[in-house]
């Protein structure tokens, strides 16, 4: 017996298995977790250019400047990775007062709103501005994380129905010229 028990001591089968038990959780949770967080940088730089794409647009039209969900769905025509963009896209646009301490009455966060809520509004905040006129753009989109249970996915802010908020700003001034609004009944209206 005491043979027996010195040949097990001795017999290294089944290390490997032992090492694999103990690194194959570690090593698939951090190909997860940059997974995601890889996603969700793919799915913020689409946002950030189908933002840029879209404020183009506006920023040098000369003519019919479109409506809120005209715009909203050009960003999601332009970043066609979100899912459910239209769905899941709010949209703030608002002039910069030119004073001292202008900028500081368009500070704070986008509201990423569920839009399943009683109390959404589309459109709230969405001035397109007037001639030379400086103007910030906030939009946030919502999306699910892919998985959820991993380091990113559990410390990332939630929104209605556990979904993460992708968030881009930017700033542009309207070039001079007329701007007048599209109508949605497919006349247009007069702007600033």
């Amino acid at each position: 017996m005491f043979n027996q028990l010195k040949k097990f001591r001795k017999n290294q089968d089944g290390n490997a298995t032992i090492e694999f038990v103990f690194l194959f959780p570690i090593i698939i949770f951090l190909f997860l977790m940059g997974f995601e967080s890889s996603y969700y940088m793919v799915r913020n730089v689409m946002l950030e250019r189908a933002v840029n794409v879209a404020v183009r647009d506006v920023r040098l039209s000369d003519g019919n400047m479109p409506s809120f969900n005209t715009f909203r769905q050009n960003i999601c025509d332009q970043a066609a990775i979100l899912p459910d963009c239209m769905n899941s896209l709010q949209v703030e646009m608002e002039q910069i007062p030119i004073a001292v301490g202008g900028v500081d009455a368009v500070k704070g966060s986008i509201k990423c709103i569920n839009k399943n809520a009683a109390d959404y509004q589309d459109g709230v905040n969405f001035d397109m501005g007037t001639q030379n006129t400086m103007m910030v753009i906030k939009v946030c989109a919502l999306s699910e994380p892919l998985f959820p249970s991993t380091g990113l996915g559990v410390r990332m802010q939630r929104f209605g129905q556990g979904k993460y908020a992708i968030v881009t700003t930017a700033a542009f001034v309207t070039e001079p010229g007329d701007r007048s609004m599209e109508d949605t009944s497919g006349g247009i209206s007069a702007g600033g």
